[in-house]
């Protein structure tokens, strides 16, 4: 009996090897590896801390900045949905402590959420105004949103923190600085979001080298996923 090997089975199993890795690497896009959605989300996070430190924008560029992070949300899904899985979805396997550290992240959000809103809700009682009211209600929207967003939307490495820190300077810039006075409210709310954001804007220094260093691996990854569907046509 021959038993010499069949140098197209070797072919064979070495170009299903490869399309393996390549799946892989190219399911990694669908949650781990945001590319330029970690590039935009910490330019994003600079951005708003230099304006908010040097700048002192006005009452329209607040509400920018405030809404921007919601703005990042959305391109870097459009990125994740529509650039990065330009082949359609192919998702990325779990791993077993996935769920439960999302659950424990979500539940420290949500906590840390109802408890500045109860603050809020507190402060709005003991000095209410109708001025004050419409600013609470804005600020309590955002952060009831947040726990909501790091469970759907910021599952990927590092942008728990960087996601929570925008989000936050979100919920001060929407709701405690665009009307009059209402600033003093959330003074304790901004100066946590402010050290909050120092310890994001360390994670960000390395966000978004990550990023750029992954949407450079994707182009090459896309070059040879395209020379295989070629060489398979």
């Amino acid at each position: 009996m021959n038993h010499t090997p069949n140098n197209h089975f070797d072919a064979s199993a070495e170009g299903l090897k490869n399309l393996r890795k390549l799946t892989r690497q190219y399911g990694r896009y669908s949650k781990n590896a945001v590319g330029l959605g970690h590039v935009i989300g910490g330019g994003l996070l600079f951005l708003s801390a230099y304006l908010v430190d040097h700048n002192q924008p006005g009452k329209f560029g607040r509400l920018l900045l405030g809404v921007a992070p919601f703005g990042w949300i959305y391109c870097k899904e459009w990125l994740r949905e529509h650039y990065y899985q330009f082949c359609g979805k192919v998702e990325q396997r779990k791993k077993v402590w996935e769920n439960p550290l999302q659950v424990l992240l979500t539940g420290i959000t949500a906590s840390i959420s109802l408890a500045a809103s109860g603050f809020a809700i507190y402060i709005l009682l003991k000095n209410f105004s109708w001025e004050l009211l419409l600013g609470s209600l804005v600020y309590v929207a955002v952060l009831l949103a947040i726990p909501f967003i790091v469970w759907r939307y910021l599952r990927a490495p590092y942008e728990f923190i960087v996601g929570v820190a925008l989000f936050l300077f979100s919920a001060i810039l929407l709701g405690g600085t665009l009307l009059p006075g209402a600033r003093d409210v959330f003074v304790w709310g901004f100066l946590f979001v402010r050290y909050f954001m120092a310890l994001a804007e360390i994670v960000a220094l390395v966000m978004i080298p990550v990023g750029l260093v992954q949407h450079l691996e994707f182009l090459k990854l896309r070059r040879k996923m395209r020379r295989v569907s070629k060489e398979a046509a």
